[in-house]
């Protein structure tokens, strides 16, 4: 997170409030809420605090998920809840504390001892093994990701991808096939069909504090046959219209 960064937020939601009333007439009769003057704040957070995936509270909500689904004999909560919340509070403070850049490089070898002993397995799992038999599989780990075939799973098999190793720019598809051939394995993929020339990018001027681009809602004929290692990440997809998608780069680097 940048000052910069912040600030252009800041504008967009200033630009979007100002235009609320000229595209949208009937909002000037709606009562004023504090949604839209506790957003500006967000500005005043991402400086103090950092990327919002830092700070929200999707984990604290998942954690009284957990807690929700505890079997009590009476439903009455107490020492059993406070001691998961303290020790989920210890966890996150202990991680943050690995990750500091002055944190001493034995305490690093000993969080990789740890991750190896106690990580889930789909963070554990790294790349799949080879298949007994060559052939096709319908899903396939790699350095910890989990791709699909679109047939099995849609939402994991939308890539951003290099189509060659000279490519300067990754393009956007779904993994039609994934084979494997001995230790090798290859994605087919094919493309997403670009934004007609001439039509209209709205995410363009928001682009690169918010990474979505326009394309065409259907799929070209063309497919690329590439290694697992250039993908360069999942991307989601949204058809807003009949002829018209949106895809979001989900990759955090």
């Amino acid at each position: 997170m940048t000052v910069e960064r912040a600030t252009t937020y800041r504008n967009f939601l200033k630009s979007w409030v100002e235009g609320l009333t000229v595209h949208h007439p009937h909002t000037l009769n709606h009562a004023k809420r504090p949604n839209v003057h506790v957003a500006f704040h967000i500005y005043d957070f991402l400086l103090l605090f950092g990327p919002v995936i830092s700070w929200w509270c999707f984990p604290f909500e998942r954690i009284i998920g957990f807690l929700q689904k505890i079997n009590t004999a009476n439903h009455i909560g107490g020492e059993l809840e406070g001691t998961l919340t303290k020790s989920f509070l210890r966890g996150a403070n202990l991680r943050r504390w690995l990750r500091r850049s002055d944190c001493p490089e034995i305490i690093k070898q000993f969080k990789a001892i740890f991750d190896r002993a106690f990580a889930p397995q789909s963070e554990r799992a790294g790349t799949s093994p080879p298949l007994v038999r060559d052939g096709n599989r319908a899903h396939y780990m790699f350095n910890g990701t989990n791709f699909s075939c679109a047939s099995m799973h849609l939402g994991n098999s939308l890539v951003l991808y290099y189509p060659s190793t000279s490519a300067s720019a990754p393009i956007t598809g779904s993994i039609k096939k994934i084979i494997s051939r001995g230790d090798k394995t290859s994605f087919i993929i094919r493309r997403q069909a670009p934004l007609p020339t001439g039509q209209f990018d709205p995410f363009l001027r928001y682009y690169p504090y918010f990474p979505a681009q326009t394309y065409s809602s259907k799929m070209q004929n063309t497919t690329d046959t590439v290694h697992p290692s250039m993908i360069l990440s999942h991307c989601a997809r949204f058809e807003f219209s009949e002829d018209r998608a949106v895809v979001l780069n989900l990759s955090r680097s």
